[in-house]
């Protein structure tokens, strides 16, 4: 985890954690803490580091729902309560590139099977490649 210091423009971020408290945490007569809410907004969600200025972190949005709604302003965030719990952000499809799901023969046929009716030819000679 790193702090948006860390950041330089251009790189692509993301929250890894909710931002500091913002309201005070009080004890209640039970002596249990209460308050103390943490914004959860933007966890996981990939933006762009801009940069810091008059105390605001400034940052692009990437995801098309946001820019619709948003459009091309960046997003500023209070430097005191976000300034921590920020990391690279890693696609998460990089981490299902490579697996490959292990299917029985019988799955496979059945697959080369219907693709054969479908008369996807070029499905079917890959599901041969992968009988065992």
């Amino acid at each position: 985890m790193k702090t948006i210091y860390e950041f330089k423009k251009g790189d692509e971020i993301v929250r890894v954690e909710p931002a500091k408290p913002y309201t005070p945490i009080t004890t209640n007569m039970f002596g249990q803490q209460e308050g103390g809410l943490r914004d959860r907004s933007y966890l996981g969600e990939k933006l762009i580091f801009i940069g810091i200025a008059n105390g605001q972190i400034y940052c692009q949005r990437t995801d098309n729902f946001s820019l619709k709604i948003f459009g091309e302003k960046p997003l500023g965030l209070s430097l005191d309560i976000w300034d921590d719990g920020w990391d690279y952000y890693i696609d998460p499809q990089t981490l299902i590139d490579g697996l490959e799901i292990k299917l029985d023969n019988k799955t496979i046929q059945e697959q080369i099977k219907k693709a054969i009716e479908n008369e996807d030819y070029e499905l079917a000679e890959k599901l041969k490649a992968k009988l065992m």
